[in-house]
């Protein structure tokens, strides 16, 4: 199984954190080259001053405690010679050797070394000044430097790259509302040049794509409508001539007649998906109610339950028709119980039409809602386009909403129709 995919933002900043490690280690390794020398030059003169305050304050015949006020050593024989570890030390021993002729020199110790230098005639003895390694506290102070600054280089990095990969972000989120022929969002006036045109592009496809669903649109409804004239005089001349034609004849002849004229209308209803309709109040209760009553018929009664009232801004007449095609859809294809309810879940509702038919093959329930895809065709007889679901779906996405199928554990098959509740100001 492939590991997921990393963000654009998350492989911008790693490389900027790499960038900065790799900027830090030549800072690093170019301090350690050229640091030295300078740090070696500064520890000698600094050396070269106490060694020449010691030979100030011996010459005057001062006591070997004014010394060690200064952090300075007097003795007559220095302690055993070790050979220093330190690279500073020897390079720092060497350059004294150069500046101090004639003056023997060593170090000892290991933790805390100390310079022994001998004492300028006629005192005696030797000095012992402590070994100031200057070369660490300069590193850890360029070290600070050079990490403080790479973490402002990275936030700063950072927030530049959020600024590139936001429109991206918000273009990803939109491009399956964009495929659909929704418009794109506007970004920011601040988006990269790229973006801007890619957005431009994006917003053209959009509008062929509801261009080509109008034109889709018009030409099904003109095609429907037109047909209707012919198939109301067909039907008239059967009311006709009924009497010479078999009565079984006959009768085929009408039901084919209406179920070509019931698809007229389907095809018309899909088309008339709501999207011209101007939004007013509406008592969603009160319409649930009016139309289990409408599809109530014998041995299909509708068991509703939903409260007194139920006001939502809606658009009257297309919310109309996406109830009563899944009322009608459940009574053609489902059998009783046949059950409305309506309920409020957070800052949305609920609109369920239940039935307790077979229900759907399941590996069909993704697809339901597609134009022109029936659930089974073989578990009714009548004719049909299956458009109700699609145009029920398309209404809902004109308000903001969804429609959700399901099959019912026990048995059945809902669909619920799910709008958001808005107030007065939308």
């Amino acid at each position: 199984m492939n590991a997921p995919a990393s963000g654009l933002f998350t492989r911008l900043v790693w490389l900027l954190i790499g960038t900065a490690c790799l900027v830090l280690v030549i800072a690093v390794f170019a301090l350690r080259i050229t640091g030295a020398g300078s740090a070696a030059d500064y520890t000698a003169r600094v050396l070269i001053v106490q060694l020449a305050s010691a030979d100030a304050l011996l010459q005057e015949g001062r006591s070997d405690a004014a010394l060690a006020a200064l952090g300075i050593e007097h003795r007559a024989s220095p302690p055993a010679r070790r050979e220093p570890n330190m690279p500073l030390a020897r390079h720092v021993r060497d350059v004294l050797h150069a500046r101090l002729p004639g003056r023997n020199m060593q170090i000892s110790g290991l933790r805390e070394p100390m310079l022994w230098v001998s004492a300028q005639e006629p005192s005696q003895g030797w000095i012992g000044i402590p070994f100031v390694d200057l070369r660490a506290p300069l590193l850890r102070s360029t070290l600070l430097t050079v990490l403080i600054s790479t973490l402002v280089v990275v936030l700063i990095a950072a927030a530049y790259a959020r600024s590139l990969t936001r429109p991206l972000r918000r273009l990803a989120d939109a491009a399956p509302s964009v495929v659909a022929g929704t418009p794109p969002p506007e970004l920011p006036g601040s988006a990269a040049r790229e973006l801007v045109e890619l957005n431009a592009a994006l917003g053209m496809a959009a509008a062929d794509v509801r261009r080509a669903a109008r034109e889709r649109d018009v030409l099904l409804a003109a095609i429907s409508h037109d047909l209707r004239t012919p198939l109301a005089r067909l039907r008239l001349g059967l009311e006709l001539s009924s009497a010479s034609i078999d009565p079984s004849l006959h009768g085929g002849l009408v039901a084919d007649i209406e179920a070509i004229d019931a698809l007229s209308a389907q095809f018309i209803a899909y088309v008339r998906d709501g999207s011209e309709e101007a939004a007013s109040k509406v008592d969603l209760a009160s319409l649930l109610r009016d139309l289990a009553a409408l599809n109530d018929v014998a041995g299909r009664a509708w068991e509703v339950k939903a409260p007194d009232k139920m006001p939502l801004t809606a658009k009257p007449m297309a919310l109309r028709r996406a109830i009563d095609n899944l009322m009608r859809n459940a009574i053609r294809h489902g059998a009783s119980p046949f059950r409305a309810s309506l309920m409020v879940t957070g800052n949305e509702v609920r609109c369920a039409i239940s039935d307790g038919g077979p229900g759907v093959a399941e590996h069909l329930i993704p697809r339901l809602g597609e134009p022109f895809l029936r659930g089974n065709e073989a578990r009714s007889d009548a004719i049909g386009s299956g458009l109700g679901l699609a145009s029920t779906r398309r209404i809902a996405t004109q308000h903001g909403g969804r429609l959700v199928l399901r099959n019912l554990p026990g048995g059945g098959f809902e669909a619920t129709l799910v709008l958001p509740l808005r107030d007065d100001k939308h």
